[in-house]
C-alpha cells in the first residue's frame, strides 16, 4: 500500500512505513495514523483524552452538552471500506479484524520493503474471514508477491478455486479468482490460502499480500483497465468545506463505510457531511440490526458550500448490535465526501458531587469464587453471602466482569499489573512474573502507602514474582501456614491497624472455595444436611476432581455426588463470607471503611459438570470466565450502583489508582472503571478478552460471546443461553461479525491499550521479557497438597484441576 505527504500529520508520518507507488489503493493507511495520533495524546486513560466520556472539544454545536460514547474517526481501523466491493488492505492495523491479528491464520507481520508496505504469509497456509451482505458470483483480487512458493492453492469456504500462479520478481501484481455462487454465503465466509512447497521456518515467507478486494461480480473488469480503484489516501484527514476545515473521513463517491457497534442506551450518531470539488452525490446513514432490516435515518444531496451538521437519534436500535453504514453514493467527479466528527452520542449524565479521594485501597481476591453463587450477582441462588450483599448494596456491582484466563496466575498478574496476559507473560505452569512488571504495591508504594499483602495461593508466590513492592508480605501455602479465611482476615486486620495512620493498600487473596472443599460441618449443612455415604472425600476433592477430568474419567459422580461437591463448595462460600463481614466491621469500628475503597473480586470460576468437566483451567466458558466484582467506597459511589456493560479483571488497576489519585504506570492496559462510578460509561467498546494456553481465545461484548478453540469459532447469546448451549453464529451474521473484529483488532493491535484504534507503536513500552521459574520439590508438594497436578508438567499442556 502506498503512503502520501501530509504537512498535518507529518509527526505521525514520519513513524509510518513507506508504501507502494506502483498500488493506488491507499484508503486504509491513514486509518492507522489515527490510532497513533491518538496514542500520542493519552493522558492516562487507556481511552486518552476522551476515556471518560466528554464533550469533544471541536464537536459542532448541534451537537449540545452530549456525550462521546464512540468517536469513529479515532476508531477508523474498525471500519470495513467498500467501493465496488470490499477493501482489505495488509501492511495497515485494519487488517486485523479480517485475519484475526496473526492468532492461528499463518500471517505474520506487517513489513516495509523498497518502499511497499505489506503483510507476510509465514505458514503454508493462510487464512482470511471476510463479511458478505448476500450470496452470489464475486472476484477475489489478490495483489501479492512471492517469496519462496509461487503456486497459491485458493479455498473459499471449503470449495475448491482456480490456483494462482504467482509470477516471479519484486513487483506487486494483480491476480483474479472468479468465484460461483455456491461458494459464497450470507455473513461470514472463510478463504483459505495454501502455499505449496513451503515449510514455515524463522525470517522466511511464502508470499507477500498488499490487498485483497472482493467484487461482487464474476466478470469484474480486467486489473488495470476501467474499474478504479478507491482514491482514498487520505480518508483521514483534514477537509476544507466553505470556509471551515475540520478532520473528516474523506471519500470518493461511491464509498461505504461500515462500522460494527453496541448501540447505547440513549444513543445517537453526531457528523457533519459535506464536499470539496465539483461532486453530484448524496450523502445516507443506514443502520442494519443483528437478523434485521436496513434503515435510513438520513439522506441528504452534498453540498460544497457549508458542512450540514446533524444529530440523529438511534434509539430505536439502543442495547444492540448493528452495522452502521455511512454512505456516499453517485458520481465521484473531482472531489471528495468528507463526514466529519462522526461519533456516536449519549445524553449528559445525571449531576453528581464530585467523587472524594479514597484514602486506602483493600482488594479482597476470594479465588475459585464463579459469579452465579453470589447473592449480589444472581438472587436467585441458594449461597448465603450476606457480606457481599452488603458491600454490593452500599456500593456498585459489576453484573457482567470477567477474568482473562481460567485459572490463578495470568488473572492475578492481570489484576496487579493492569495488563493483559500477552503483556505480563505469566501464562504457563513455570511463567514467572518479569521483574520488570509493576505491581500496584510498587506503584502504591511509590506513592506513599503501606503495602501488604496476605495470600493463600502458591502460584502467586515469591517464586512467580508476586513478591515485588510489599512491605508485608505473606504467603500462607509457601510459609505453611493454616489457609483458611479466618487466619488470613485475622493477620490482614493486625497489619491495618498497626497501619491505620497511613494511606495503605492491602491486597488478602483466599482462597477457601478452591479444593480441597472442606467447610465447617454447619456451612456444609446449610446447602445438604442430608445423610451422604457416596464417594466424594471432602480433603480429597481436589484429586478427585483431577480423576474425574481425565479421559476416560477414573472417577465417576453421580448425580448425588455432584449435589455434595456443589454443598461442600457453596459452604465454602458462606464460611468465607462470614469471616470478610468480621473484618469488614472491625474496619467499621477502626473508623476505617468508609474512606478506603473496597474491591472484592476473584480469579476464576469453577466447573460442577456444567459442561462435561470439572473444577478449572480447561474451557473458557463463562462458568470459569464470569466472575464477582463488587466496590464500595461512599464518598465516589452511589449505593445500589449496578453496571450492566461488560468489563474486565485487567481494568481494576487503573480504577483503584484512580479512586486513590495515585498516577498510572505506564505499562497498564486496561481502562479505568471510575466513569462508570460517576455515572456515565466510558467511551470506545464495553467489551473483554479471555485467553488459555495457546489454543484458546474468547471475547464478551454485551449479550454476545464469540468462543475460539482453534480455529472452531462459537457465538453464545448469553441472554437468552446463559448456559452456552447453542451456536448461533449462523443466525447472527452482524452479532457474529461484531465479535470477531473486536477479537482480532484486539489480538493484532502492537499495544493492547490502544489496541481498539489500531495499537500504537509509537506510544508503547519495552516489551517485557517473558521468565521461568523453577518449581522445587517443596514447591511442588505445596500447590499438590491444593490440587494442583503435575505443576512442573510441561509448558504447552493445560493446566489441570485446581489451577
Amino acid at each position: 500500500m502506498r503512503a502520501h505527504p501530509s504537512s498535518d500529520h507529518s509527526s505521525v508520518l514520519a513513524r509510518l512505513r513507506p508504501s507502494s507507488a506502483r498500488n493506488p489503493l491507499r484508503s486504509v493507511h491513514l486509518l492507522w495514523i489515527v490510532a497513533a495520533l491518538n496514542a500520542s495524546c493519552s493522558c492516562g486513560s487507556a481511552e486518552g483524552a476522551q476515556g471518560d466520556g466528554e464533550r469533544r472539544a471541536d464537536a459542532p454545536e448541534v451537537f449540545g452538552n452530549r456525550r462521546t460514547h464512540l468517536d469513529l474517526l479515532e476508531h477508523a481501523s474498525l471500519a470495513d471500506i467498500h467501493h465496488d466491493g470490499l477493501y482489505i488492505d495488509f501492511g495497515t492495523a485494519s487488517r486485523f479484524k479480517y485475519t484475526l491479528g496473526n492468532w492461528k491464520t499463518g500471517w505474520g507481520g506487517d513489513e516495509s520493503q523498497n518502499g511497499a508496505t505489506y503483510s507476510q504469509i509465514v505458514q503454508p497456509a493462510a487464512r482470511v474471514y471476510f463479511p458478505l451482505d448476500q450470496a452470489g458470483p464475486v472476484t477475489l483480487r489478490f495483489r501479492a508477491r512471492p517469496e519462496r512458493s509461487r503456486n497459491m492453492m485458493v479455498f473459499l469456504n471449503n470449495r475448491s478455486l482456480p490456483s494462482v500462479q504467482l509470477q516471479a520478481g519484486a513487483d506487486f501484481r494483480e491476480y483474479d479468482v472468479t468465484v460461483p455462487a455456491e461458494a459464497t454465503r450470507v455473513g461470514d465466509n472463510h478463504l483459505l490460502l495454501r502455499f505449496t512447497g513451503f515449510t514455515a521456518a524463522p525470517n522466511a515467507a511464502a508470499a507477500s499480500m498488499d490487498s485483497i478486494r472482493v467484487i461482487p461480480s464474476a466478470q469484474a473488469p480486467a486489473p488495470g483497465t476501467q474499474y478504479s480503484p478507491p482514491a482514498l489516501s487520505e480518508i483521514v484527514t483534514e477537509m476544507q468545506v466553505g470556509d471551515v476545515q475540520r478532520r473528516a473521513l474523506a471519500v470518493r463517491a461511491p464509498t461505504t463505510l461500515s462500522y460494527y457497534v453496541e448501540v447505547p442506551r440513549g444513543g445517537s450518531i453526531g457528523f457533519g457531511v459535506g464536499a470539496n470539488g465539483q461532486v453530484r452525490a448524496s450523502a445516507k446513514v443506514v443502520v442494519t440490526p443483528n437478523n434485521g432490516q436496513p434503515t435510513e435515518l438520513f439522506s441528504a444531496n452534498v453540498g460544497s458550500d457549508a458542512w450540514t451538521d446533524r444529530v440523529v437519534s438511534l434509539e430505536q436500535f439502543a442495547g444492540q448490535v448493528v452495522r452502521l453504514d455511512l454512505r456516499v453514493e453517485g458520481s465521484a467527479g473531482t472531489g471528495r465526501v468528507g463526514w466529519s466528527t462522526p461519533t456516536l452520542l449519549v445524553p449528559p449524565p445525571a449531576e453528581r458531587a464530585a467523587p472524594t479521594r479514597a484514602k486506602n485501597v483493600i482488594v479482597v481476591l476470594v479465588d475459585t469464587l464463579r459469579a452465579d453463587h453470589t447473592q449480589p450477582h444472581n438472587p436467585r441462588t441458594r449461597v448465603q453471602t450476606p457480606a457481599l450483599l452488603e458491600i454490593g448494596s452500599q456500593g456498585a456491582v459489576f453484573d457482567a466482569a470477567q477474568t482473562v484466563e481460567n485459572w490463578t496466575k495470568p488473572s492475578v498478574a492481570s489484576l496487579l499489573t493492569g495488563m493483559w496476559p500477552a503483556g505480563h507473560g505469566a501464562k504457563e505452569q513455570s511463567s514467572r512474573l518479569p521483574d520488570g512488571a509493576h505491581l500496584l504495591s510498587e506503584v502504591f508504594r511509590e506513592a506513599g502507602f503501606a503495602t501488604g499483602a496476605f495470600i493463600a495461593n502458591g502460584y502467586v508466590g515469591a517464586r512467580f514474582g508476586f513478591n515485588q513492592g510489599w512491605d508485608r508480605y505473606v504467603n500462607f501455602i509457601t510459609d505453611n501456614r493454616p489457609t483458611s479465611a479466618e487466619n488470613l482476615f485475622d493477620s490482614a486486620a493486625e497489619w491495618v491497624q498497626q497501619n491505620r495512620d497511613r494511606r495503605f493498600f492491602l491486597y488478602v487473596h483466599t482462597i477457601d472455595p478452591h479444593v480441597p472443599y472442606s467447610p465447617p460441618d454447619r456451612f456444609l449443612r446449610m446447602y445438604d444436611a442430608r445423610e451422604y455415604n457416596g464417594i466424594v472425600d471432602p480433603r480429597r476433592t481436589g484429586d478427585q476432581l483431577l480423576a474425574a477430568k481425565q479421559n476416560p474419567p477414573t472417577v465417576v459422580f453421580d448425580d448425588r455426588d455432584r449435589e455434595r461437591l456443589e454443598a461442600l463448595y457453596d459452604g465454602e462460600i458462606s464460611y468465607h463470607d462470614h469471616h470478610l463481614a468480621q473484618f469488614l466491621r472491625q474496619l467499621r469500628e477502626w473508623n476505617l471503611l468508609d474512606e478506603t475503597l473496597i474491591v472484592v473480586t476473584s480469579d476464576h470460576g469453577e466447573e460442577f459438570h456444567d459442561h462435561g468437566s470439572y473444577g478449572h483451567g480447561h474451557s473458557l466458558y463463562q462458568e470459569l470466565l464470569h466472575i464477582p466484582l463488587i466496590m464500595r467506597h461512599p464518598g465516589t459511589i452511589q449505593a445500589g450502583t449496578r453496571i450492566t456493560d461488560t468489563v474486565g479483571i485487567v481494568d481494576v488497576a487503573s480504577t483503584v489508582l484512580e479512586a486513590a489519585q495515585v498516577p498510572l504506570h505506564r505499562e497498564n492496559e486496561g481502562r479505568s472503571l471510575m466513569p462508570y462510578l460517576r455515572g456515565h460509561a466510558p467511551s470506545g467498546p464495553a467489551v473483554a478478552f479471555s485467553d488459555f494456553l495457546h489454543d484458546q481465545r474468547a471475547v464478551r461484548a454485551g449479550r454476545w460471546k464469540l468462543r475460539m478453540r482453534g480455529l472452531r469459532a462459537d457465538l453464545y447469546d448469553l441472554q437468552a443461553d446463559p448456559g452456552e448451549r447453542r451456536n448461533v453464529a449462523a443466525d447472527n451474521p452482524i452479532a457474529f461479525r461484531y465479535t470477531r473484529t473486536l477479537l482480532g483488532q484486539f489480538l493484532g493491535a502492537p499495544t493492547r491499550r490502544d489496541w481498539a484504534r489500531g495499537g500504537s507503536t509509537e506510544a508503547a513500552p519495552a516489551a517485557l521479557r517473558s521468565e521461568n521459574a523453577v518449581i522445587d520439590r517443596t514447591t511442588q508438594q505445596q500447590l499438590e497438597a491444593l490440587g494442583y497436578a503435575h505443576p512442573t508438567a510441561p509448558a504447552t499442556a493445560e493446566p489441570d484441576a485446581g489451577h
